[in-house]
């Protein structure tokens, strides 16, 4: 008995340890080790042509950096739609008249077009040949194809398509009634879900033409819930299993078209910190995520994972 539980328990225990810290340290030293080189990145994005939609949580905005600086030609669509919910919960909060809120608006409109525009020169001076930045209502599905066309009117084609855009609602379900409500409910899915399908759906013809590739932005949310994130994590969950059977259908159809499913968790700089109770050393970083983000696109990756520790850890004490 004394053997058993002190040379075979700790023994095992170990070997799990270990069995359990092999993905993510494999993945880890893949990211930093296994990374192109800057002459592989011009080769592979040097005046390509590249949609990304969603710049809002510093990640977006990092990885349009990382391609301008490779020569990567961009056209950029970050959400206007967020705007009048920023609006509606001021007035709702503070209880603003109609007056203060028309004051507001132009002045929050003016804050969010000046940030896309210093985005749009920071990337041209990058080495962007072209950057084009315009805002987009992603919660309007039925005008999502005008992502599609006009990117491809503005560069000829596509060659690469990042989908990164994303509402993040916040509170615990049974004690909201907004949440709870339908029209709010369709309309975060809509942004999160719904506009990813049809603006996939209708830039797969050219990226067929191009044998082109699409990153898709999911969440560690998408496999392991939170509480007071209840909606946000089924939209994930959605994406999730949505993209991943895509790629088994473009695959089974032999497509030329990639597709990478990113599962990215908390990052030390984004919105997503203060929702989470995650220690900081378990944390990514938004640059280094966007440098992996756009490494596994060049080399097609499936799966993208980062931060990888926190991720998989995640997942782990959710099974258990």
């Amino acid at each position: 008995m004394v053997t058993l539980t002190r040379v075979i328990l700790p023994s095992l225990l170990l070997l799990l340890l270990l069995l359990l810290l092999a993905p993510p340290l494999y993945h880890h030293l893949t990211l930093h080790f296994n990374t192109p080189s800057n002459s592989d990145y011009k080769t592979k994005l040097a005046g390509k042509r590249v949609l990304l939609c969603g710049i809002g949580y510093e990640v977006g905005e990092q990885l349009a950096y990382q391609l301008a600086t490779h020569g990567a030609k961009l056209v950029i669509f970050y959400r206007a739609d967020g705007r009048q919910k920023t609006l509606l919960n001021l007035q709702k909060t503070f209880e603003l008249t109609d007056d203060v809120i028309q004051i507001i608006q132009p002045l929050m409109v003016a804050r969010t077009d000046t940030k896309a525009m210093e985005i749009k020169e920071t990337a041209v001076k990058l080495g962007s040949p072209q950057t084009e930045i315009y805002p987009f209502n992603f919660g309007n599905t039925t005008t999502a194809h005008v992502v599609v066309d006009t990117a491809v009117s503005l560069l000829g084609g596509l060659d690469y398509v990042i989908l990164n855009h994303a509402d993040i609602p916040r509170g615990l379900f049974l004690h909201s009634l907004k949440l709870q409500n339908q029209d709010f409910l369709h309309r975060t899915f809509s942004v999160n879900v719904y506009s990813y399908i049809e603006i996939a759906l209708r830039a797969l013809p050219h990226l067929e033409k191009t044998s082109g590739h699409m990153f898709v932005s999911s969440s560690v949310l998408g496999e392991v819930p939170e509480p007071g994130l209840s909606v946000f994590s089924s939209t994930k969950h959605a994406l999730t299993g949505f993209f991943t059977s895509l790629q088994l259908e473009l695959q089974k159809r032999r497509s030329s078209v990639g597709l990478t499913v990113g599962r990215l968790g908390v990052m030390k700089s984004t919105e997503l910190r203060a929702l989470l109770d995650v220690p900081e050393f378990l944390m990514g970083d938004i640059v280094e995520c966007a440098v992996g983000i756009m490494n596994s696109i060049v080399k097609r990756q499936r799966s993208f994972v980062y931060p990888v520790v926190h991720t998989h850890f995640a997942g782990l004490l959710w099974a258990i």
